[in-house]
């Protein structure tokens, strides 16, 4: 390309990377960049020369690829603005109204570009203009990010902090519950203190609430699943709440068994930078203890990013599942007017990955007879709602990058998906010889009230109503308690199986919002009320 005469073109290319990571910076790494810039850029230059070998004009070639890249890149949220608008009756958010006069559009710039004799130079002037002035405002936005630390991966965890997490927090569940239903701690080791160690599945379903939070969200009545958790003896903690509002919150505190207060001592209340939640979740304490102990760790993919980087998982399964790994890509390409082969891809790539940790985990105990510590995260029931009460193949009717989703009755139709499939695992896995330990819980509930900036009480309800079963063999829950949360889930299991002194943690909950998530509120009060 000439220089500095047809440059808009490159830029152009660089605009949809860079505005994507601008907006996103918090949980994208910066590594994410390098495949979207090479595939845009590297196919501009090349459609550039072909074109130019075949048109013999370089000006209106760049205004032609650049024309091209602005629609290409700008359909998917112009789609999502139009998505169900309608005028008088008319739905305007449909690929196949969309589609004219994006095509139009380009079809007559085409034409104008191909047959004006006019020289272009304004026009190419202008669009240059256009091209530094947008790249201008990305690189502020992404130098502001940077400045004020909110970029992945600008800070380290202080391993040294990490490790007295909590401790400020601990406290004997009788002081708070005086009359509970337990015997001492000594009854639970002793059950297993001559037995070989169990298998213990720590099962995730993403974004499952509670009995008592889907009866008063979706006026559902999970009773039938409840009852067959009990029968089977598991205990059910039918009030029970998350500790955090997130995912990556959420797991990571439970997996590590103490609250996240030291991760935000050190990032700062005002950062949005995701990097060391995510840290903390890869090298956690429970996978940690767990393979000291000679125990074979093992993870289910769940197109779930974090998922993908545990540091002590020995086995990854269903990872051939997973969608493309590069989430920056990923988002490129549903805004792009390729959106919608992309999210039937997603949509299929979420059903398959599903079934297939089903699968494995139906037949795990074949394949990996060894004792293990099996973390399973299914992306059930949250959206995109691609499973029907059956099982059966649905397809979303809104866009899978939108925030809009509110589709209740398709949230508790994959309820049912999910409690049926559930079932055959729990049928499967208790008719082993050496029971299991089983853990069924949600990172969190739905969030359809409201969203991550409301602070509502309502919505605080919905999103940390989760679901919370435990299985231990032969029943002894001596330790467990109404108002459990998960973040004492393995401290109790680390008291009871492997003779462990951890003191239980004073059950909270938290909320924070979607441009402070590091700046938690405690609304225990608000949710016990």
């Amino acid at each position: 390309m000439e220089i500095p005469k047809l440059f808009h073109p490159l830029l152009f290319s660089f605009f949809p990377t860079f505005y994507v990571y601008s907006q996103n910076s918090h949980v994208l790494m910066p590594t994410e960049l390098l495949l979207p810039l090479l595939v845009i850029s590297g196919s501009t230059i090349v459609g550039f020369f072909i074109l130019e070998k075949i048109l013999k004009n370089k000006i209106k070639v760049a205004l032609i690829i650049t024309l091209f890249l602005v629609l290409f890149f700008s359909y998917g949220h112009i789609y999502n603005i139009l998505n169900d608008f309608t005028v008088e009756d008319f739905d305007l958010g449909k690929h196949r109204y969309l589609l004219i006069p994006f095509t139009a559009i380009f079809v007559l710039g085409i034409i104008y570009f191909l047959k004006t004799k006019r020289k272009l130079d304004n026009a190419t002037k202008i669009t240059n203009v256009m091209s530094i002035a947008i790249m201008l405002v990305i690189s502020m936005t992404v130098i502001t990010n940077v400045l004020e630390g909110n970029f992945y991966g600008s800070q380290t965890l202080d391993e040294e902090k990490m490790l007295g997490m909590g401790t400020s927090q601990e406290f004997n569940p009788n002081d708070l519950f005086p009359n509970p239903s337990s015997k001492s701690i000594i009854d639970i080791q002793n059950m297993l203190r001559d037995n070989n160690l169990p298998d213990i599945y720590y099962i995730i379903t993403d974004e499952y609430g509670s009995y008592h939070g889907l009866k008063e969200f979706f006026n559902y009545d999970n009773s039938d699943f409840i009852n067959y958790l009990k029968q089977k003896g598991f205990f059910v903690n039918e009030k029970s709440f998350a500790n955090y509002p997130r995912t990556i919150q959420s797991i990571g505190s439970s997996l590590n068994m103490e609250y996240l207060d030291e991760i935000t001592e050190q990032v700062g209340i005002n950062s949005k930078s995701y990097h060391l939640l995510n840290e903390h979740l890869s090298d956690n304490k429970v996978m940690s203890n767990m393979k000291s102990r000679g125990y074979v760790i093992v993870n289910m993919g769940s197109m779930w990013a974090p998922n993908t980087g545990f540091a002590k998982v020995d086995v990854n399964l269903c990872e051939f599942k997973q969608i493309n790994s590069n989430s920056l890509m990923n988002e490129l390409l549903l805004s792009s007017m390729l959106g919608y082969m992309q999210e039937r891809f997603v949509e299929q790539s979420r059903r398959d990955a599903t079934l297939c940790t089903f699968d494995e985990l139906y037949t795990i105990n074949e394949k990996i007879p060894k004792q293990k510590f099996v973390f399973a995260h299914i992306m059930l029931p949250h959206s995109p709602f691609v499973f029907g009460p059956n099982g059966e193949r649905v397809t979303p009717g809104i866009p899978l990058n939108s925030s809009e989703w509110d589709d209740r009755k398709a949230h508790v139709d994959q309820i049912k998906f999910a409690n049926k499939k559930l079932k055959i695992l729990i049928d499967n896995l208790l008719e082993s010889d050496k029971k299991p330990i089983i853990i069924i819980q949600g990172d969190t509930g739905s969030l359809y009230t409201g969203g991550f900036s409301e602070s509502s009480i309502i919505t605080i309800r919905e999103r940390l109503s989760n679901l919370n079963a435990i299985y231990i063999p032969d029943e002894k829950y001596g330790l467990f308690y109404d108002g459990m949360t998960p973040v004492n889930t393995f401290r109790i299991i680390e008291n009871a199986v492997f003779n462990g002194d951890y003191l239980l943690l004073k059950d909270k909950t938290y909320w924070s919002t979607k441009d402070t998530p590091h700046n938690y509120e405690d609304v225990t009060n608000h949710l016990l009320n």
